[in-house]
């Protein structure tokens, strides 16, 4: 009977807001937060009128006005040179022109010239307009060098002077963010050009079903994007690679075709998580032309200055992208990427966010930084350079949460906080979830690599506990939907798509839920005594942490 009675009181102590882990819960600022607020919101960024908000034109011009103006009537502190809101980011894209640029084999002296858009695509070359390249081809796996997870995809090849072929991915036998971690393009293209590789000419396994080859196609189209330092020149512009190319999995045999190795193998062992390297007793002769435009990119940068007089000067930063892909390649007859969920739904979520902080009566003791960010969908630029180039004087940012289409069609029952485990963020992840009755499930899809797929990451490679946070897949007794299944089928039919519009079922309530579970997070590390810390031992805390 007693201890029944001291559960009761702990629901009762949970439910009315009052008091947990030894910190007040804002229960004022919870009850400021509006689901039609973020419709709203979401409604005018996707609308066509803005055209895909593409960085560089008129309709992410319109977005980013209409946010700073949403800056100015939240009342926060403009951060750059104590008047502006907007941080500069200097951008250069580049698009391949497909009709100068190409790849053929060389074998046994007999040259085979593949077609553009059907066998493979170019990444632009940020460093030369004209560059061409005729190396050997040698094979080495996943293209990674691990000794964190005693894997080396290199320990048996000499790869100086050649294109190394990669295998998009990374071992399935390592950790899920580890893994995601040495997918990522700009720690392979590093690994190669460090072990003396003039080039790269990467695919997918047939089991990666993140996009198709057509999409992919069509985003290339579209261009990409890199910021420009104080020298001009392009941050991972990687000048050592002359050719950067991407294969279609479908005609991957030919690459292998001198070689007594099958596909079929070569995808079997991957699998596996085996070591494979071997020449491939071909040559590639790569040519690419890149078209350069100047881009004036720009992040927004608002300030809530914090209460306490020594802990002010600690930032805890919330990220949301306002950038997608404009209009490009039509999809069932529509031709504007309006970005609804990807990523309208996250910068809303960030202005009620600051919307819960204003309805403090009094701030926290770190401050808070919201910044909107640019150039997310060309490989997370915006939040990179405001990582790089932080417009704070004599302060110290110890917390990034990152807001990017954290789903929700249906109820929010349990949560993937991706960066949760790594840090001592668990501890306010923890307390958030208890108060709003969520559950806290593992990483539903490992071979999607989201961990390095959003802002969060940007500030995770410059030391800094972060965190970004996904929906999970729990349903209610009722609900007839596998969520597994249908919040994936979104990633394949709708993602990148014209089709990410607003006339898809959002719940709206569900979206609040995001609001109230990030803003928890971040108010308690704003208001804890201690700030935020990488876990002893952790992966991420000893490559970056220090």
């Amino acid at each position: 009977m007693k201890k029944n009675l001291i559960t009761g009181i702990f629901l009762l102590f949970l439910s009315t807001e009052s008091l947990t882990f030894g910190q007040s819960v804002p229960k004022q600022a919870l009850q400021a937060i509006s689901p039609d607020a973020i419709k709203a919101t979401m409604t005018y960024l996707a609308d066509d009128l803005l055209e895909g908000r593409q960085p560089g034109t008129k309709g992410f011009a319109l977005a980013s006005k209409y946010i700073e103006t949403e800056f100015m009537a939240l009342g926060l502190k403009p951060v750059i040179n104590g008047n502006s809101y907007i941080q500069k980011v200097p951008l250069r894209k580049g698009i391949v022109n497909d009709k100068a640029s190409g790849l053929s084999l060389v074998i046994n002296g007999k040259e085979e010239t593949l077609d553009y858009g059907k066998h493979f695509i170019a990444s632009p070359n940020f460093i030369n307009e004209a560059s061409e390249i005729e190396a050997p081809l040698v094979f080495v796996g996943f293209g990674v060098h691990a000794p964190e997870m005693n894997y080396d995809d290199y320990q048996n090849i000499d790869v100086k002077g050649k294109i190394v072929v990669i295998l998009n991915g990374a071992p399935e036998t390592f950790p899920s963010n580890e893994r995601a971690y040495f997918t990522n393009n700009t720690v392979k293209s590093n690994e190669a050009i460090k072990r003396g590789a003039v080039g790269v000419i990467s695919f997918n396994l047939p089991t990666d079903k993140r996009t198709t080859w057509d999409a992919t196609v069509r985003r290339a189209k579209q261009g990409s994007f890199k910021w420009l330092d104080d020298n001009n020149i392009a941050k991972d512009g990687f000048p050592e690679l002359k050719g950067v190319i991407f294969f279609n999995t479908e005609h991957a045999e030919k690459l292998f075709s001198n070689t007594d190795k099958k596909t079929d193998e070569i995808y079997s062992n991957a699998k596996a998580g085996k070591v494979q390297s071997f020449p491939l007793n071909v040559s590639a002769k790569i040519k690419v032309k890149t078209a350069y435009q100047f881009v004036q990119g720009s992040n927004l940068v608002g300030l809530i200055e914090g209460s306490d007089p020594k802990l002010k000067d600690e930032y805890v930063v919330y990220a949301a992208h306002l950038d997608h892909f404009g209009i490009g390649a039509p999809v069932k007859n529509d031709s504007i990427y309006n970005g609804a969920h990807d990523n309208a739904s996250g910068v809303s979520i960030l202005l009620e966010i600051a919307h819960a902080y204003r309805s403090l009566p009094k701030a926290p003791k770190r401050s808070i930084i919201i910044t909107v960010v640019t150039g997310e969908e060309y490989g997370l630029l915006g939040s990179d350079y405001f990582a790089t180039n932080a417009p704070i004087k004599d302060g110290k940012i110890v917390a990034n949460l990152a807001i990017d289409m954290p789903f929700f069609f249906h109820p929010v029952l349990d949560i993937v906080p991706y960066g949760a485990k790594h840090s001592s963020l668990s501890k306010q992840v923890k307390q958030a979830t208890e108060i709003l009755k969520l559950k806290v499930s593992p990483d539903p899809f490992p071979e999607q690599v989201v961990f390095v797929r959003s802002d969060h990451f940007s500030f995770i490679k410059k030391g800094i506990p972060a965190l970004f946070i996904k929906s999970g897949f729990m349903t209610v007794p009722t609900d007839t939907v596998d969520r597994s299944k249908s919040d994936v089928a979104w990633r394949t039919t709708t993602y990148h798509t014209p089709q990410d519009d607003m006339s898809q079922p959002f719940d709206f309530q569900a979206a609040a839920t995001h609001v109230k579970l990030n803003f928890l997070i971040g108010y308690f590390v704003a208001n804890d005594s201690v700030a935020p810390t990488w876990n002893k031992g952790d992966f991420f805390g000893g490559k970056f942490g220090k």
